[in-house]
């Protein structure tokens, strides 16, 4: 439940998947869909994860870029969505849908490759994920299922890295940031798939009192995925003149149906977090091939074929315009040609 003051509660309202929220926003309550591990295969050690070269891109310079002219795609043999964070996907046109956004591979220029190595070598070096908080994760969760590109490790430690060096060090919530974006996926993913079980929540909070306002974001996180995937959420704080007024939104914990409470700029730093996590689902070529197709007055550019390049404008103008980006994340840069790269990378 979310609760803006003053506001016709009779308004705005809207459901899904079953997320409800109106202006006085209802709550959340979702069955976990946990997984188990089979208890006869061998244990798998959990690694530290590593980046591949369209990550290090995004770490080195701040943005999403079209490279368009430094990979092409081609097609991914052997996608099994079974073994992937979407196992839980069931209807076979989404999964089709899946299939066509994800089953490529990068074939990069050398070139490029040479290129974005350089530039990364150039970025300070983050601080190594916290060994204690690694050991939680390879006992007491599950996260060797296979995230959208490469491993989940690989998402995982690229959010964590792109936070520490793009989040503004005096903004709201810069200090818990690159350990909010290692965990925000441990209370629930967006496909009801759930590493950590709810008994363990208090051990990770204890895990996580060095961090103030960690735990907070990371159990709330999969509740605010869910009000970004809405749309009508966002597009609410963009248009309603009520917004800066709000004080309080409380919603429902995924996981355990809990209700958590945010101030307003506790609010604003959750949907940085979900910006910087949104980056890691774009496309990596032809972001806007067609401008007769993406613009859009009210909300910025819309991809015809990505929701995930959609739900990204629209987050990232709701922020800027209303002056709560507190990411240095450059606004995306199309159709980058090979000619260009130095002079638009900085």
């Amino acid at each position: 439940m979310m609760v803006l003051d003053d506001v016709n509660p009779s308004l705005l309202f809207f459901a899904i998947v079953p997320v409800v929220w109106c202006v006085k926003w209802s709550g959340m309550d979702m069955k976990a869909a946990a997984k188990e591990s089979s208890k006869d295969e061998e244990p798998q050690q959990l690694e530290g994860g590593v980046l591949d070269i369209r990550r290090k891109c995004q770490i080195a310079t701040g943005r999403v870029m079209d490279h368009r002219h430094d990979a092409v795609l081609r097609r991914k043999l052997g996608l099994d969505l079974d073994r992937t964070i979407f196992a839980n996907v069931k209807s076979p046109v989404a999964r089709y849908s899946l299939e066509q956004q994800l089953g490529w591979d990068a074939m990069w220029s050398d070139a490029s490759i040479s290129r974005i190595e350089s530039l990364y070598g150039k970025v300070p070096q983050c601080p190594p994920i916290p060994q204690h908080l690694l050991r939680f994760m390879e006992q007491h969760c599950d996260f060797l299922v296979e995230h959208a590109d490469g491993s989940f490790m690989d998402h995982l430690r690229f959010l964590h890295d792109f936070a520490h060096t793009w989040y503004t060090k005096d903004k709201p919530g810069a200090g818990s940031a690159p350990i909010v974006m290692l965990l925000h996926s441990i209370a629930g993913l967006g496909t009801n798939f759930f590493p950590m079980e709810a008994s363990k929540l208090p051990q990770l909070e204890q895990l996580l009192s060095s961090s103030p306002g960690a735990f907070h974001h990371i159990a709330a996180f999969p509740s605010f995925l869910r009000l970004l995937k809405q749309r009508s959420f966002i597009r609410h704080l963009q248009t309603s003149p009520r917004t800066p007024a709000i004080k309080a939104v409380t919603l429902h914990r995924i996981i355990d149906n809990a209700p958590i409470t945010f101030t307003s700029q506790q609010m604003w730093v959750a949907l940085n977090y979900q910006l910087i996590h949104s980056i890691d689902f774009l496309p990596l070529t032809h972001l806007a091939y067609n401008s007769d197709h993406v613009a859009c007055p009210k909300f910025g550019l819309h991809h015809p074929d990505s929701p995930f390049l959609s739900e990204y404008f629209e987050l990232y103008h709701l922020l800027e315009s209303k002056n709560k980006l507190f990411v240095d994340l450059k606004p995306i840069q199309f159709f980058l040609s090979s000619s260009n790269n130095n002079n638009n990378n900085n």
